[in-house]
């Protein structure tokens, strides 16, 4: 059967199951509904479902066939506060899509759907990609593709590596007019702490690209008390990840010297595991390239830019372990990312067309992998030469 006669039977339940996790618009961690309708879908198309899986209950591996290659597809279905502002109904959509097409061509080989909760990295499964990449999920995987809306089209992919951490400042209670003198002021510690990390950004390498973001979450309840508990989100980027663990600790050392000069003491906790930087597997995205512009499309190829990466993504994790390749699927012009604006744009009935022309891409793409050995040897041997 073709790929666009298996799309056209499949059309509306792809863009039915996109429609129903656009108005579930979950949070990271906590997409219940989300994951067990994608579940349920496929295990009705015959996929054999793990889950929980690897202690998320949000999260699940869904395997169809037998043998080799086996290819993974990367699936997101976790919203923000202001809903599906990242477009990850349509990524779920992407990936339900794809898998189904392939599984209707295919006679050997092996798909590998993984179901991974808050790429957004809210709650305690945030970034799974990462957890799972650190635990092996993806050893028996040969390529693994992934997708996200965007206002452009174009394959490959750079992202900073990311961490994110909670500073929280234990000071002591005290009248702030009367008697200022007994008590430890955890605020004051903090904001101190900021403003020392933000000056940090004049030692940092130039070519390592840091970003510092920070944003204080609690300092004190009323004005006239000294505040005994201050908090604060600390995020610090690079386009390095070596250069990003050495800086974090710079950071660590700094705040932690700080707070024991003011006389309170400091307890830092990781928000999600570490988003490394990006290594696009360069024969998969030209495989895809190629795919799209059998489509007629014309799309950027990310992996041969001058550009620099900005935004992060536990996609990046996986793409250290396992060849990966990307799409951007362009869902409209000019939007900024977790705006109002994309999430319009995000809606299934707007982005059908484009998303459909997605499925058929990757579909073509991966079936054209797994039917030919030398293009799988290639993608292995410049996963060997630049990726590990």
């Amino acid at each position: 059967m073709r790929i666009d006669s298996i799309i056209s039977k499949y059309e509306d339940s792809i863009i039915s199951l996109s429609e129903k996790i656009y108005g579930f618009a979950e949070l990271g961690s906590t997409e219940y509904k989300s994951s067990a309708l994608v579940i349920n879908e496929l295990k009705n198309e015959g996929f054999t479902i793990t889950n929980p899986y690897m202690g998320m209950d949000t999260a699940f591996r869904a395997e169809y066939g037998v043998g080799s290659p086996v290819v993974g597809i990367l699936m997101e279905y976790d919203a923000l506060p202001n809903g599906h502002s990242c477009g990850h109904n349509l990524i779920s959509a992407w990936a339900y899509g794809t898998a189904i097409t392939v599984k209707n061509i295919i006679t050997s080989g092996k798909i590998v759907v993984f179901g991974t909760p808050s790429e957004e990295g809210i709650g305690p499964y945030a970034g799974s990609k990462a957890r799972m990449a650190a635990s092996g999920a993806f050893r028996d995987i040969d390529f693994v593709i992934g997708m996200h809306p965007d206002d452009i089209w174009a394959v490959g992919s750079k992202a900073l590596a990311d961490a994110e951490m909670e500073f929280t400042f234990h000071g002591k209670a005290a009248h702030m007019a009367a008697s200022p003198c007994y008590g430890v002021n955890a605020l004051d510690a903090l904001v101190t702490t900021y403003g020392a990390i933000n000056n940090l950004r004049d030692s940092a390498r130039g070519d390592k690209n840091i970003v510092i973001g920070m944003v204080i979450r609690e300092g004190g309840q009323a004005s006239n008390v000294v505040p005994d508990r201050a908090v604060m989100e600390v995020d610090v980027r690079s386009s390095s990840s070596s250069y990003l663990s050495g800086f974090v600790e710079k950071v660590k050392k700094l705040a932690h010297g700080i707070a024991e000069g003011y006389g309170a003491t400091l307890d830092i906790s990781d928000l999600m595991p570490v988003y490394t930087e990006y290594s696009a597997n360069r024969t998969v995205d030209i495989i895809l390239q190629e795919e799209m512009e059998r489509k007629g499309l014309a799309p950027i190829n990310i992996d041969k830019t001058d550009e620099p990466a900005s935004g992060s993504t536990d996609e990046a994790n996986v793409s250290l372990v396992v060849p990966t390749g990307h799409i951007d699927m362009k869902i409209g012009t000019g939007l900024p990312g977790h705006s109002d604006e994309f999430r319009d744009a995000a809606n299934p009935q707007r982005a059908r067309q484009n998303l459909l022309t997605t499925i058929n891409v990757s579909s073509s793409a991966i079936v054209k992998i797994m039917e030919n050995k030398q293009i799988l040897n290639s993608i292995k041997s410049e996963f060997d030469r630049h990726g590990k």
